[in-house]
């Protein structure tokens, strides 16, 4: 019969490792009910940690096994009906419960001392057979996950799959209205359209275009979902302006896509940097410049708006 888990390959990693993990866990469980041991191999960490630590909280309990609160509180129930752990609040602190082994706890380790031994030296044996160090490559597992986890790995490729359906295009007259709209959204949100938004928003030819830039739309399902416009700034510079995606479309890395596109339009221009001005209000676009390198300047020149911006630079050179 096929093995559809071993099949699925990296798909079904999670449930290959717990598979494996139950197997274990079985088998030398099986051991303990042979020799009249009244003990589950899911109880051992638990326990070694009393043995050490001899009074601990479920709190710290969990932060040290690294496994969560309420799994450390129904192992904690089951030791207890069994008599094998003594629970008690602690005195500084009615809200924390301390854990410690009981006299029958303390006796159950003891007996289990030479099946321990053995178990630790099977385990040696059967990671050995593999010719691998295996502890040592699911340690790195473990850190690579503490770097970062499954949950967000997964939704970067999310992201990444969802950016590769959005298409860049230049400025068409056809999407000038798109432009406007997409740009008042954020505007009427946080600040208010002020005159020089209304003049570039309204005429984008005049104002962006004939002055030697470019103005970015991002397309996704044959729809508008975003904009950015790069204007030349001065000699050797261009600006980074009226960046805007719609709300719906948040959250999907559309903003730096088109941010790249206005950078890259700047370097084939020959620019030296890119500046924009932004508000500390916008905190995802604030996260978004700093990855792309952009540097707050903290002398600040005169802003052609009213609202409070603060400026930023990208140099290219």
């Amino acid at each position: 019969m096929k093995d559809v888990i071993k099949q699925l390959g990296e798909l079904a990693l999670a449930t290959r490792l717990k598979r494996l993990s139950d197997r274990l866990i079985q088998d030398v469980g099986n051991i303990y009910k042979e020799l009249g041991f009244d003990f589950d191999p899911r109880w051992f960490a638990l326990m070694q940690l009393l043995q050490k630590e001899k009074v601990i909280s479920v709190v710290d309990t969990s932060t040290i096994l690294r496994i969560s609160h309420p799994a450390v509180v129904q192992l904690a129930n089951q030791l207890e009906k069994r008599n094998i752990i003594t629970t008690r609040k602690d005195q500084h602190d009615g809200r924390k419960r301390n854990l410690e082994l009981s006299a029958k706890g303390k006796k159950l380790l003891n007996d289990l001392s030479p099946i321990l031994k053995n178990i630790e030296e099977a385990n040696r044996d059967f990671l050995a057979s593999t010719g691998y160090d295996v502890l040592s490559i699911i340690e790195k597992l473990e850190k690579a996950l503490e770097k970062q986890n499954m949950y967000a790995r997964v939704k970067e490729k999310i992201k990444e799959n969802e950016l590769q359906k959005v298409e860049i295009i230049e400025y068409s007259p056809k999407y000038k209205k798109d432009f406007k709209k997409l740009n008042y959204e954020w505007l009427k949100k946080y600040f208010k359209v002020e005159d020089i938004d209304e003049q570039v928003l309204s005429h984008p030819e005049k104002e962006i275009l004939q002055k030697g830039g470019q103005i970015f739309f991002a397309k996704e399902n044959n729809k508008i979902v975003g904009t950015c416009a790069v204007k030349r700034a001065s000699a050797g510079s261009f600006e980074l302006t009226k960046m805007a995606v719609s709300q719906n479309s948040q959250g999907k890395q559309i903003g730096k896509k088109l941010a790249l596109a206005a950078i890259e339009f700047a370097k084939r221009k020959n620019a030296r940097k890119v500046v924009l001005e932004t508000s500390r209000k916008l905190e995802a676009a604030l996260a978004l410049y700093h990855k792309l390198g952009f540097i707050i300047e903290s002398k600040l020149a005169p802003s052609k708006y009213q609202r409070t911006t603060i400026q930023m630079t990208l140099d290219l050179k």
